[in-house]
């Protein structure tokens, strides 16, 4: 297992984690050694990009996550919608911590929690949804303890401004291929073609219609190829041949803004929760 460190030295503390994925990957998104790193401590999986994902199967993931005792809360973050509901949920989980403290005879304290998750799923977008605005820039100044900073969003919440980064480690080719799909690892460590035509193929299988309905017939009834879409895009090269790399831009672009249609790219099927 790789090191954790520094995400560990952070974890330490804060009393709930919010861990962030992508609605449209909520499994694959999820880090391999999740339970190893946070242990016991309370954690709500927050899934970003609710108005990007497939509703229907995203219900189906919710349900089948929650019953390894994950709360499971689904938010679209260009929307202040549900972020009081977030708080008192959070506040709701973390209540017998609080009590023991009260029956310890310590004194009542704000929860103090931590935003953590693998790159590009929405973690800044959380805190600063969280905190209501686009937090402040902290840094070293002279006067001020170097340590972890405290944002309070709630007289009973303090959020750390500083997300936690999960490394993308351990992660085998099926995932890696739907996390580069959708932006979720650095483009050095994949090929656009290649991750292009693996969308198409993906597409094809969970959705059948989708890129038919947005390309035209040459993609009807799992056909189509990105040969195809360089020609319906009049994507050429300077030597009039179809140029694959144009369209492979183009489709992972619509895919990821959600041009084709809200996706989920876990199987709920499959049953595979090992991430939660």
């Amino acid at each position: 297992m790789p090191s954790f460190k520094k995400l560990q030295d952070q974890l330490k503390w804060v009393d709930l984690i919010f861990e962030v994925r992508d609605a449209r990957v909520p499994v694959s998104s999820g880090h391999p050694y999740a339970t190893k790193i946070f242990g016991n401590k309370p954690r709500i999986l927050v899934m970003a990009k609710e108005d990007l994902a497939d509703l229907t199967k995203l219900k189906q993931w919710s349900t089948q996550l929650s019953k390894n005792g994950s709360l499971v809360v689904s938010v679209a973050l260009k929307e202040m919608r549900g972020r009081n509901k977030l708080i008192e949920q959070s506040l709701a989980l973390t209540k017998d911590m609080q009590n023991s403290r009260v029956k310890k005879g310590l004194l009542p304290r704000p929860i103090r929690a931590c935003v953590v998750g693998m790159p590009n799923v929405g973690k800044s977008s959380l805190i600063n949804w969280l905190i209501g605005k686009k937090k402040a820039h902290t840094g070293n100044k002279p006067g001020i303890t170097k340590g972890p900073q405290w944002v309070r969003v709630h007289p009973q919440l303090e959020l750390l401004d500083t997300p936690g980064i999960l490394p993308v480690t351990a992660l085998n080719a099926e995932i890696t291929g739907k996390l580069a799909m959708l932006n979720l690892v650095p483009d050095s460590h994949y090929d656009i073609v290649e991750t292009a035509e693996l969308g198409i193929n993906t597409l094809h299988s969970i959705y059948p219609k989708m890129l038919s309905d947005a390309y035209g017939t040459s993609f009807a009834e799992g056909k189509g190829d990105l040969t195809d879409l360089a020609k319906v895009r009049s994507c050429i090269t300077a030597g009039s041949q179809p140029d694959t790399y144009r369209a492979a831009s183009i489709l992972l672009n619509d895919l990821r803004a959600g041009r084709l249609g809200r996706v989920i790219l876990d199987d709920p099927l499959a049953g595979k929760t090992s991430h939660g």
